[in-house]
């Protein structure tokens, strides 16, 4: 996993603007939260923008960061919430004593370079029945510098991420696109104006329509996505 200089400060302003995009978030955790367990393990919280509706659907939650300053920003988010545990760490090198009923990776799995090597590990800390849920970026062909700029390895398709799954050790249950009309910004950002990160405004404005989005996408769901997310189990032997 990487992180490191000019990357951590483009994560950061992702996360920033991240922060503030509520429309967003919430419609994310939608596709989150009818798969949560007692138990939940999230790698890579960042500044907790997803952690905070967590902690309010699970018994005891663990987080993980590999930068201690964000974690310690998720930790004052959550200073009152006695059933959450604090990690800073490499969650690739991470030795859990821990099972979990959940673990989740929102944007995390296209920063880790050995993806399947690391799903490998994660199936061994699921109990029986316990669920992984991703969210990853889609579309190879739309990697650009809003990706590099974070240290994105690849985008994922509904084939290659499934196949990943499964030589991972998982079972795919169910696999869909998300936020199709997220590619267009996404496109002439990173692709024609080669910027590293749009602009705060273009995301306040596209969090406002989201719940037009999110209302459509219930009813048709898109063929592609700017993201595709991911529901999985531990293959049985």
């Amino acid at each position: 996993m990487r992180k490191q200089g000019s990357l951590s400060l483009a994560q950061t302003q992702w996360l920033d603007h991240l922060a503030q995009a509520d429309h967003f978030n919430r419609w994310v955790f939608a596709h989150i939260a009818p798969h949560l367990g007692d138990e939940v393990l999230e790698i890579g919280c960042g500044t907790g923008n997803f952690t905070v509706h967590l902690a309010n659907h699970c018994r005891h939650l663990t987080v993980i960061d590999l930068d201690g300053d964000y974690v310690a920003q998720t930790r004052s988010r959550l200073s009152e919430a006695d059933h959450v545990t604090f990690h800073v760490g490499d969650a690739t090198q991470q030795q859990w004593r821990d099972r979990f009923d959940t673990i989740i990776l929102l944007d995390v799995l296209e920063h880790i370079e050995q993806d399947q090597a690391f799903l490998n590990q994660l199936a061994g800390l699921l109990k029986p029945g316990g669920r992984l849920i991703l969210k990853v970026p889609a579309g190879q062909r739309l990697y650009n510098l809003l990706d590099s700029s974070v240290g994105h390895y690849r985008r994922y398709n509904k084939k290659n991420l499934s196949r990943t799954l499964v030589d991972g050790n998982f079972t795919p249950l169910a696999l869909h696109y998300f936020n199709i009309m997220g590619i267009p910004g996404w496109w002439v950002n990173g692709s024609l104006l080669k910027r590293t990160i749009p602009g705060g405004g273009q995301v306040g404005l596209f969090n406002r329509f989201v719940p037009l989005f999110q209302r459509l996408e219930q009813r048709l769901p898109p063929p592609v996505g700017l993201s595709l997310m991911a529901i999985a189990t531990p293959s049985t032997v």
